[in-house]
This record gives C-alpha cells, structure tokens and sequence, in this order.
C-alpha cells in the first residue's frame, strides 16, 4: 500500500506544477524575460567584480563604490541606447547587476578577512549595491529619457467665432 500512495504521489509530482522545470526562458520581469536581463549585465558584472578585487588588492581600500556605479550607468545606457526598454527594465537591469555585484564582493571579503562578522554583509552588502544600482539607473533613465521642454511648442486652439 505504500508503493502504491509512493507512486500516486510521483505522479502528482510530475503532472502537476510542481514538476515543471523553471528556466530564464519563462520568468519574466516587467516586460522582459529573466534571460534578458542576465545576458545585459553578465559582461559588466564581471568587470566590476574583477576591479573592485584587483583595485583592492593594489589600493587596500574599500572605496570601490566608482566601479560598480560606473558599472550600473554602463548598463542603463546600453539598454536606453539600444531602445531595449524603458525605466522599469533599466531600474531592475541595475538591481540585478547590484545583487550580483554586492553578493560576490561579500563573499570576497569574507573569504579574504576570514571575520566572522562579515558573514552578515552576505545579506547586506547586495541589498545596499541593490538600492544604490537601482537608483543610479533611475536617474541615468531620466536624464536620458527625459522629455524636452524646448521642443515642444505651446499650442494653442484658436476661438471659432470673431471676437
């Protein structure tokens, strides 16, 4: 009988959605699936990472914020540049690229400094690079896409009628 509720609940398993097999190519975010925007900041990403380690390395400091902003305006221009999409796809486009960035830098620093307590900046460190990404590609978004006022012409409806 055991066999049996073993197999009935093998099949629910793979008949139901439980069993689906989830891919980039399904989950999408705004308009634009998940595969998008790994493949938009996979380049940038790396990059940040290996100057972030390699300035550490040669400076001993951790002002490294100038690569991963660098990195995040990279990222919104390629994407309004290449009309790839709007505000919302470059506001996550940047978060991602800043979870990414803060995750690995943490884990650096941790296999580095072997302190325990840096352990909680697994945590931190890619919320905080989450927000800082996201909104230096707001702002990158609005300058670029902003509209211009000197463009656009005052117009008025004429009055039908003489007076």
């Amino acid at each position: 009988m055991s066999e049996k509720n073993t197999s009935e609940k093998r099949n629910q398993i793979e008949g139901g959605n439980e069993g689906e097999d989830l891919s980039l190519k399904k989950i999408s975010l705004s308009d634009k699936k998940l595969e998008f925007y790994f493949d938009v900041v996979k380049y940038p990403v790396v990059f940040a990472i290996v100057i972030n380690i390699v300035y550490y390395y040669i400076r001993k400091t951790d002002a490294m914020w100038v690569f991963d902003i660098l990195a995040f305006v990279y990222i919104a221009i390629f994407i309004l540049k290449k009309q790839l999409g709007k505000r919302a796809v470059v506001f996550i486009a940047c978060g991602i690229s800043g979870l990414f960035i803060g995750f690995f830098m943490a884990v650096f620093k941790l296999v580095y400094f072997r302190k325990f307590y840096l352990f909680f900046n697994l945590i931190s460190e890619p919320f905080l690079t989450f927000i800082v990404g996201s909104f230096v590609g707001l702002v990158v978004a609005y300058i670029i896409l902003r509209p211009n006022k000197k463009n656009k012409k005052d117009v008025s409806i004429p009055k039908k009628g003489g007076d």
